[in-house]
This record gives C-alpha cells, sequence and structure tokens, in this order.
C-alpha cells in the first residue's frame, strides 16, 4: 500500500508541498486503479496526467533548489531525467492493461518512496541545517498540527552569504517579528534579515 501526505513529508516550501500532495494524490488514483477492471484509456489518461504533472513539478523543484543554492542540484537533476525517461519508456512499452497498470504503479512506489521521502527530504535537512538560534542551538523548522494551512506560508530571509535565501516558516516569522528573536546562518554568522514573502 502507497503511503499518504503527512505534514512529516513537508519541505516547508507552501508551492513544492502542494505539488507533492498532489502527486501523493495521483499515486492514489494509480493503486486505486491496479485494482479494478479499467479501459486501457482510463489508465493511459492517469498516465498522462501524472506523467505531465510530475515534469511540471521537478521543473518548479529545480527552480527552487537553484533559488536556494542547494549544492546537490546536479545530482537531484539527473534522478528527475531517470524518472522521466523511465515514464516515457514505460509509455511505449505498453503490452497490455495490466501490464501498464502493473508497470505504473511501481513507478509511483519507487517514485513517492524514494524521492519525495527521501531525495526531497535531503533538500529540507541542508535547508534547516543552514540556521541556528541566537543562543547557538539548532533550528527545527516544523510546523505544529494545530495551525491552520494558511500559516503554512514561507518567508524568504536573506544573510550576508552570497545568494543564499533562507525559508523561514510563518511561526519563526512571528518569534522574530513580534519577540524580535533572532537566527543566525551557520556559514557568515550573520543575523538572517527578513526578504520577501514567498507566494
Amino acid at each position: 500500500m502507497l503511503p499518504k501526505w503527512d505534514e512529516s513529508f513537508s519541505v516547508h516550501n507552501a508551492k513544492i508541498d502542494k505539488q507533492h500532495k498532489k502527486l501523493f494524490e495521483l499515486a492514489a488514483k494509480v493503486e486505486m486503479v491496479s485494482d479494478k477492471a479499467v479501459s486501457k484509456n482510463d489508465v493511459k489518461d492517469l498516465l498522462a496526467e501524472f506523467f505531465n504533472y510530475m515534469k511540471d513539478h521537478f521543473n518548479d523543484e529545480e527552480k527552487y533548489m537553484h533559488l536556494i543554492n542547494y549544492p546537490e542540484l546536479e545530482a537531484h537533476r539527473k534522478i528527475h531525467k531517470e524518472i522521466i525517461q523511465t515514464m516515457i519508456n514505460l509509455i511505449k512499452d505498453i503490452k497490455s492493461t495490466n501490464d501498464l497498470k502493473e508497470k505504473l504503479y511501481i513507478v509511483a512506489k519507487k517514485w513517492l518512496l524514494e524521492h519525495i521521502l527521501y531525495e526531497d527530504m535531503k533538500v529540507q535537512k541542508w535547508r534547516s541545517a543552514g540556521l541556528s538560534d541566537d543562543g547557538g542551538g539548532e533550528v527545527s523548522f516544523e510546523l505544529s498540527e494545530d495551525e491552520d494551512t494558511d500559516k503554512e506560508q514561507i518567508y524568504l530571509y536573506i544573510c550576508d552569504c552570497e545568494g543564499k535565501i533562507h525559508d523561514v516558516p510563518y511561526t519563526i516569522h512571528q518569534k522574530m517579528e513580534l519577540q524580535g528573536k533572532k537566527f543566525i546562518c551557520k556559514n557568515c554568522k550573520q543575523a538572517i534579515r527578513f526578504h520577501k514573502i514567498q507566494s
């Protein structure tokens, strides 16, 4: 059984999280049709929707990783290309509806488990590791379960590192704005400063 979306899978970027949620929904559709008698065209339509959404998502995710200067961008981009190629090969090599359903399920499972739950979490861990609070402690950007979804917005902060941008969740942003709490970039050792809100 495929995993369902959980807030622990968040990368704390509203746009990427929204796309990941959609991909979990598409994977759930794949799982649903894998156990039912459906037409080849229905499976092909689902494959096309999954494939097109995945391509758009990968493009947006790569732009985000470029923006934050993620050091493993090229390796991550290579994984994206491999996943897309796997999907292209799947489309070319359809023997039967059942064959297509089985292969699509394998791709959805592999992509969800190995990509979002592993590779994309590495991006989040790298972002979190770049900051400490002014007391020297590690910063964990986790949203509590009782926060409503409009507070999941991410705020962009800058420091003295050239080109570096820090994603700051709403709760941390509020602490900085209302309580005067400071967070320090671990690289340049300077307090981060509010830059702009990411829509």
